[in-house]
């Protein structure tokens, strides 16, 4: 892939609001994004993502706060003079041009020369992969070809910030999954400050420098996929990022930097997001993965399959307990699988398992 040289620079949100009459779309939103950074706006549908989007692109104006771009504030430049192009969720290809000529339109609107879009063009082609189809109708074009085309098209205005609003989300899974992949590579191979709305948190969690979870028009925690993932700091993030089970537990004492939980017949101790109180319920997470089906001990939570699925590299399970239903995923390389109505002993990864409220 060629090298292309983008003007890019840190991006700030500062105390950002957003209000449509009586609804708060944002509400008072702070985010650092660095140069050359992806981030990633996760949510659920209404949670806000989208309107940060289109008030960092000057698609709408905030009703409060400010956007900085390099330590400029930019907040009330019109969306023209931004160095800010957007990748939409339908592409917006235009379906009467061909390739070249979607490519080349913006360009057009800024009055360049034959030659300089002829030449900006065909960087384009060649950073997407798409050399050779210039002359090729838009609607001739596969799903994966009409995202490529959308991505450079906005590249080819040399942007400081590119924005992505569910560009995949139109794909089939598995070609969902192999243009995140081309669209990071893309990133880290431009360095170029990238910000991305989308609702899957697989597509997060794969493609993301930083994270970005919104609940309700505010951002719920900020961090590494990785964190995110391991210490969700409250049980909407648990149950966003990936699968999670959430469940009531005792906290008996705490002992160092971990408490000692009861969990229905069964003690052990786990790590805290913060101090529990002894004698108190709290909110116990543990990953379907780190939940382990063995032979049955005084140790162990019994239960029955409810319900049973081969899934290929996993058997996946939903377990009926005295503290109520939990996903278990097997990864174990022996596995049978337990058919509905078995009875069996689960065992949990206490290093793994996190107090979250």
């Amino acid at each position: 892939m060629n090298r292309v040289s983008v003007q890019t620079a840190d991006l700030k949100l500062e105390n950002l609001t957003k209000r449509f009459g009586s609804v708060t779309a944002v509400n008072n939103v702070c985010l650092q994004i660095p140069h050359a950074r992806l981030v990633t706006l996760l949510g659920p549908s209404g949670c806000g993502k989208t309107t940060i989007l289109r008030m960092i692109a000057g698609l709408e104006a905030p009703t409060s706060g400010a956007i900085y771009l390099g330590g400029e504030n930019i907040t009330s430049l019109p969306p023209n003079e931004r160095k800010i192009t957007m990748v939409f969720q339908s592409y917006a290809l235009f379906p009467h041009m061909n390739v070249y000529e979607n490519i080349a339109f913006g360009l057009r609107v800024m009055r360049w020369s034959e030659d300089r879009i002829k030449d900006a063009v065909s960087e384009a082609l060649q950073m997407v992969g798409l050399k050779g189809l210039e002359r090729r109708s838009a609607h001739e074009l596969s799903g994966g070809q009409q995202q490529r085309v959308a991505v450079a098209r906005a590249l080819v205005l040399k942007p400081r910030v590119l924005l992505f609003d569910e560009p995949l989300s139109n794909l089939d899974a598995k070609l969902r999954k192999r243009m995140r992949g081309e669209i990071r590579n893309l990133q880290r191979d431009l360095e170029i400050t990238t910000v991305y709305v989308t609702h899957d948190q697989s597509e997060a969690l794969a493609i993301s420098d930083q994270v970005v979870v919104m609940e309700n028009a505010v951002v719920s925690q900020q961090g590494p996929p990785q964190e995110l993932y391991s210490r969700p700091a409250n049980p909407f993030v648990a149950d966003f990022i990936g699968e999670a089970n959430i469940v009531d537990v005792k906290v008996l004492d705490l002992n160092g930097n971990r408490a000692v939980i009861e969990l229905g017949s069964v003690r052990f101790s786990v790590p805290f997001l913060k101090p529990p109180l002894p004698g108190k319920r709290a909110k116990f997470m543990i990953r379907p993965e780190d939940i382990r089906i063995g032979p049955a001990t005084e140790a162990a939570l019994r239960g029955v399959v409810k319900f049973a699925m081969y899934q290929g590299a996993t058997n996946d399970y939903s377990i009926d307990t005295e503290v109520g239903e939990l996903g278990v995923v097997d990864h174990s390389p022996d596995r049978i699988l337990h058919e509905r109505g078995t009875e069996v002993a689960l065992f949990f990864r206490q290093e793994r398992g996190l107090l979250i409220g």
